[in-house]
């Protein structure tokens, strides 16, 4: 009975640490739990999904990883607000259930949001802020702009991107037409799109407004895409605003040497937005 007992306490470890393992891109190498090792990164062309903002939509959610799992990316980003309350264990299991099909093939690359707060359970399973990883000729750069303005420009500035093509992740939009456009979080941030351009950044990725929004300031594509289940938002007009959706939703990018090639999938399957943007290639 005992060593019963003892074979279903281990299959439960190993059934939780499957949920929890999760292989993330950093530097030239990769971490799990916190250790860094070097093995095989993805190389071009690859598929890359990103969406942001689940929370406790959960049966959106979980709909939209099913879509999602169709493509078999070889990379996933969330960008933050996975769970409601950052310090809600259960919400976190929830969490990691869900996405355990994308996450057993997949690097995944997460983005502190405000929800993560408490953030004591995304310091245990990620403890990413400020990091970046590099595939090839693309720099991917992810930012937590709770750890201060100055800082994030400090971190991008850092980073050495000659000959480069960098896209930047972050949980908080530079430019949005949804509530939080009018912030101070978000006008405190809109400095960094001198930085932007002056780096030749051609396509960022923020969420934190749930809906969809493709918004083109001085050739720099900003992407809203908070639609990953959470209550949905308003979009308004503003400068600079191509396309606007109120829809749960997530961002296909197929990157290759001399274009990002990216689709906008609703929960329902269809395609509400498209658009190319060719980038320099130094291959």
């Amino acid at each position: 009975m005992k060593r019963f007992v003892l074979v279903l306490i281990l299959l439960f470890g190993i059934c939780l640490f499957s949920q929890t393992t999760t292989k993330t891109l950093f530097e030239d190498g990769w971490k799990i739990f916190g250790k860094e090792s070097f093995i095989e990164k993805p190389s071009l062309p690859l598929t890359m999904i990103v969406y942001g903002d689940s929370r406790w939509g959960n049966q959106t959610h979980r709909r939209l990883v099913e879509l999602m799992d169709e493509y078999k990316p070889s990379v996933v980003v969330h960008l933050g607000d996975m769970v409601n309350s950052g310090d809600n264990q259960k919400e976190w299991e929830i969490f990691f259930e869900i996405t355990l099909p994308l996450r057993s093939y997949a690097f995944f690359q997460p983005v502190k949001g405000n929800h993560e707060k408490p953030d004591v359970y995304y310091n245990q399973h990620f403890g990413l802020y400020n990091y970046w990883a590099r595939v090839e000729d693309y720099v991917f750069i992810f930012l937590d702009p709770d750890t201060g303005v100055k800082r994030c420009e400090s971190f991008i500035r850092s980073i050495d991107l000659s000959g480069k093509i960098p896209i930047v992740f972050l949980h908080y939009p530079i430019f949005s037409g949804g509530p939080h456009g009018k912030t101070q979080t978000v006008k405190n941030l809109q400095v960094l799109h001198n930085v932007f351009r002056e780096l030749n950044v051609p396509l960022i990725f923020s969420a934190h407004d749930h809906n969809y929004q493709r918004i083109v300031k001085d050739t720099v594509t900003y992407i809203v895409t908070g639609g990953g289940g959470a209550p949905l938002y308003r979009v308004e007009p503003i400068e600079g605003l191509l396309v606007g959706a109120v829809v749960h939703h997530f961002v296909k990018v197929d990157l290759h040497r001399d274009r990002i090639e990216c689709e906008v999938i609703s929960v329902n399957g269809e395609i509400i937005d498209s658009f190319t943007i060719s980038v320099r290639s130094s291959f």
